[in-house]
């Protein structure tokens, strides 16, 4: 079988971004332990077989390996964030390579965006050193305008994700959206460059999504690009940027002057049914609402150990719309939201071709 004249360094530098080891690549693909080794040494060389199937799991064009040098990376550098201070878990090959998307999409955006003349996101920048409760406050009331009863109002979960999406995209922001997987990042922001991104993992809940929707907008207006990982909470987290985070997000979606008036009505006897009972109403995840009960004060951290994460997973199923066919189309408005108007828009006036929609988006025209 014809064998592929690969660049080693090029090779060596795919599997390094991969965030694959070569044992794990070697296992996945079922190729001889030791070949990528030989490979990037360059004693050897794939077969055309091994070649498509190691560039197809890289997630990298076949022209790529055999560029020389390695290309550079542009990648924004997203700092991975744990809750409970330090981990020595690399970031995933589904967080790489949803980041490397996420930035090749937004610059393409943004580029669309420029010459479209559209208003640049102009959210504050704040400091961590500031009050989160009183910032979030300020910009729900300054950008967003949506009381408390309107926000119990939305429907479902679902629409309330929907809602929220809209609303941030609408500040001039992109929210992205791709299945990471359990043990991955729930979401990431690009905070300090532009575009101001923002990623959520479709592995959870709807109300997990909204959750993190305002934890990594916490990261935009803190400037703090980040990938978060979440475990299981018991007490609060360590490290601070990740604590403010928390404390905005759940500030922001549960407002303590409205909330508690709307409280004021309810039980209070058991933490974790208020818990229920606010997720239900407010469409937010038990655990923030029971969060959100401790920083408040009708609760304690000991209740947290009473919640199971696993209620809050994605049910099978729940990802699209049921009345929607799951195409090309569906499946890429759901993935990359509202900007793809603007690409609509760019393509009618010529700003854009149809080469370039392919290339980027993996899309036709009329699919936009």
């Amino acid at each position: 079988m014809a064998l592929v004249s690969v660049k080693p360094k090029t090779l060596d530098w795919a599997v390094r971004e991969s965030g694959y080891t070569q044992k794990e690549i070697e296992e996945k693909l079922k190729f001889p332990l030791g070949s990528i080794a030989t490979w990037v040494g360059g004693d050897e060389k794939p077969n055309r077989t091994q070649f498509k199937k190691l560039a197809n799991l890289l997630k990298r064009p076949d022209e790529v390996f055999f560029i020389d040098p390695p290309p550079v990376s542009m990648e924004p550098t997203v700092s991975m964030r744990f809750a409970f201070g330090t981990s020595t878990r690399r970031m995933s090959p589904e967080e790489r390579v949803a980041i490397r998307d996420s930035y090749c999409i937004g610059r393409f955006i943004d580029g669309i965006r420029s010459d479209l003349g559209r208003v640049r996101c102009d959210l504050p920048v704040v400091s961590t050193n500031e009050d989160p409760e009183e910032i979030a406050e300020s910009i729900r009331t300054e950008f967003f305008q949506v009381s408390v009863t309107d926000q119990m109002s939305l429907g479902s979960p679902s629409l309330a994700f929907k809602f929220w999406r809209n609303e941030v995209e609408r500040l001039g922001l992109l929210v992205f959206l791709y299945s990471l997987g359990e043990n991955s990042s729930r979401g990431f922001s690009f905070a300090s460059n532009k575009p101001l991104l923002i990623g959520v993992s479709t592995t959870w809940h709807p109300t997990v999504r909204i959750y993190t929707l305002f934890h990594e907008l916490g990261h935009v207006v803190t400037q703090t690009s980040s990938s978060c990982v979440e475990e299981q909470v018991h007490q609060p987290s360590l490290d601070p940027i990740e604590r403010w985070c928390e404390k905005f997000a759940a500030s922001f979606l549960m407002p303590r002057k409205e909330l508690l008036t709307v409280l004021d009505q309810k039980h209070r006897s058991d933490p974790l049914r208020l818990a229920t009972w606010m997720s239900n109403k407010l469409y937010v995840s038990r655990k923030a609402a029971l969060l959100r009960l401790v920083e408040i004060g009708l609760a304690k951290w000991t209740d947290l150990r009473r919640l199971e994460s696993r209620y809050e997973k994605r049910q099978p199923g729940g990802r699209y719309d049921p009345s929607q066919t799951r195409t090309r189309k569906v499946v890429r408005h759901h993935k990359y939201g509202s900007c793809l108007s603007d690409v609509r828009q760019a393509y009618e006036i010529g700003i854009v071709n149809e080469s370039d929609i392919r290339d980027y988006l993996v899309m036709l025209p009329e699919e936009l």
